[in-house]
């Protein structure tokens, strides 16, 4: 059965109630129970005193049981000597009580009495009387019986009124609801909430502050769609075009120079896609998987695996600098650290152009695990960098292609593992250099839940 806040409420409330109504019948009992067995030891006291002021009567056993107000008691009125001069029907031939002076509890015949006991010098008697203490507690019960009677009408109308009250609290709440439930999926505006109670505030500030995030991450995928449809109807179309150039050129040379541009056309697209992909899978990223991971390591993979091509583009990549293993360790993603540090890395060698250099370095300053990734090449204007992690931004007169996408995808990788990444001059005071200042200990707490994994390649 699924929870119910109506149905919780009700429970809680006539628990509420039923407990209240028990402990005030109870106490009442008890009250009643200790105001009754005083006023009747008063009693006892008073009949002890008039039997002791008028004892008449003739010698024991002729005398018929007590009366006190129609209240039946055992007594005896014995002499100085002892003897028995007046007492009840059904008292005992011995004392009734082991005391001569005061109250006492006794049982007889497995019946608990309450006993006084008086002794009167100036006439030489002694008087004990008793009664039941079961008839006490039956008074006791019927006054308390009298006084819960109002319960038998009280409990329904009781829950009647918790009924209507808790129906008409959570009214406010089925309203909310009812106002939820029909908005449109586009509506993502702020909920009414004026006039509504303070629970219920907490809840539409909630759910506004969701519907803003919502918001700002349709718009976003709106902009990054849009943005995605152009760079790709660029490749495409220059497919087409040597496509078709392909098959209207007579010659061989000719169009196998078509066929040549159509396959560097299908691998920009789909490097562009590969790109795409990994931006989709890295933005909802919100927590990492983290180990120790070797960045001078990976640094140097990265290396190894671009240095032919850019061996054939004459530029010089290398490693500089030593780092130590235990110094150069940083907690991340290690397939995500791999992305990084070759995106860095084909950016810089793409635009640096021949006869330039791209050195790469893993250094450690302040408790900080640096990447630095500087080239010789044209770099990025002071004035653009601010622009240069935009997606699918690319510096014009750059004279070379690509998605765009490189640095936004580094910065995003480098946020999620709580790393700052900043722009500066390059070799010399020449092109560019990133920085990438990693913290030594986990960026945050490891998320034990299965993630898809991201590929290796990701290059511009």
């Amino acid at each position: 059965m699924n929870p119910s806040l109506r149905r919780r409420l009700l429970t809680l409330l006539s628990a509420a109630v039923l407990l209240a109504w028990t402990a005030t019948a109870f106490f009442s009992y008890l009250d009643a129970r200790r105001a009754i067995g005083a006023m009747l030891d008063d009693h006892l006291r008073q009949s002890a005193a008039l039997l002791a002021v008028d004892p008449g009567g003739t010698p024991a056993g002729s005398a018929p049981a007590g009366h006190a107000d129609g209240w039946v008691l055992l007594f005896q009125v014995r002499d100085a000597a002892g003897r028995v001069l007046r007492r009840s029907a059904g008292a005992p031939d011995g004392p009734l009580a082991p005391v001569d002076e005061g109250f006492a509890d006794i049982e007889r015949a497995s019946v608990r009495w309450r006993a006084f006991a008086l002794t009167d010098p100036a006439h030489g008697l002694s008087v004990q009387v008793a009664e039941r203490h079961d008839l006490r507690d039956a008074l006791a019960g019927s006054v308390v019986s009298h006084l819960m009677h109002p319960l038998a009408v009280a409990l329904p109308v009781l829950a009647g009124l918790v009924w209507l009250s808790v129906g008409w609290g959570l009214a406010p709440l089925r309203a909310f609801a009812r106002e939820v439930a029909g908005r449109d999926p586009d509506a993502l505006h702020a909920l009414a909430s004026d006039g509504a109670p303070d629970e219920l505030r907490s809840v539409a500030r909630a759910l506004d502050g969701l519907f803003a995030r919502i918001g700002a991450l349709l718009e976003k995928e709106r902009r990054f769609t849009a943005d995605a449809a152009h760079e790709l109807r660029t490749p495409l179309a220059a497919i087409k075009t040597h496509a078709q150039v392909a098959l209207a050129e007579p010659e061989e040379a000719g169009r196998r120079a078509a066929i040549a541009r159509v396959v560097e056309g299908a691998d920009r697209a789909a490097r562009l896609v590969e790109q795409l992909l990994l931006l989709a899978r890295l933005d909802p990223q919100s927590a990492l998987p983290v180990t120790p991971v070797r960045l001078d390591e990976a640094a140097r993979g990265c290396v190894a695996g671009l240095a032919p091509w850019a061996a054939g583009k004459g530029v010089d990549l290398g490693l500089v600098g030593d780092t130590g293993a235990a110094e150069a360790t940083v907690m991340g993603d290690a397939a995500l650290l791999g992305v990084l540090a070759r995106n860095l890395m084909d950016n810089a060698v793409r635009y640096t152009p021949p006869g330039g250099r791209v050195d790469v370095a893993v250094v450690v300053a302040e408790g900080r695990v640096l990447l630095r990734v500087a080239d010789d090449g044209p770099g990025i204007p002071e004035a653009e960098r601010g622009r240069a992690f935009d997606r699918f931004h690319r510096v014009p007169g750059s004279g070379e292609t690509g998605s765009g996408l490189g640095l936004s995808i580094a910065a995003r990788i480098a946020a999620l593992h709580g790393a700052a990444l900043t722009l500066g001059e390059g070799i010399g005071g020449q092109g560019l250099s990133v920085t990438v200042a990693f913290p030594k200990e986990a960026p945050q707490p490891a998320d034990a839940r299965p993630r898809r994994s991201v590929p290796e390649s990701g290059t511009v």
